[in-house]
């Protein structure tokens, strides 16, 4: 049961990764708020995946300065790199 424990994890987790890179990436055709939205997403998911395996994080976003909805996207996307490097120094390390 533990072998499929962790297939099933592991499946859910490479799922979880794989969206989160095409919604981190966006279209070359998304407007700001698209390419915001995505961001955030993208940052919601990996948080939802780190929640699942129980690692502790910080999802909070510095938004301050942040005027505009590629700011934004890019203060998003600083903390889905933050996240993946937690996310990787742990699933790797096991």
């Amino acid at each position: 049961m533990n072998t499929f424990t962790k297939a099933t994890l592991a499946l859910l987790t490479s799922s979880v990764v794989a969206t989160s890179a095409f919604a981190f990436n966006g279209s070359s055709d998304d407007s700001a708020y698209e390419t915001y939205r995505n961001s955030i997403s993208s940052v919601e998911a990996l948080s939802n995946t780190l929640d699942a395996k129980g690692i502790e994080y910080n999802a909070d976003v510095n938004l301050k300065g942040a005027n505009t909805f590629s700011k934004k996207a890019e203060a998003y996307n600083d903390k889905y790199e933050e996240l993946q490097t937690i996310f990787n120094a742990n699933h790797f390390a096991n």
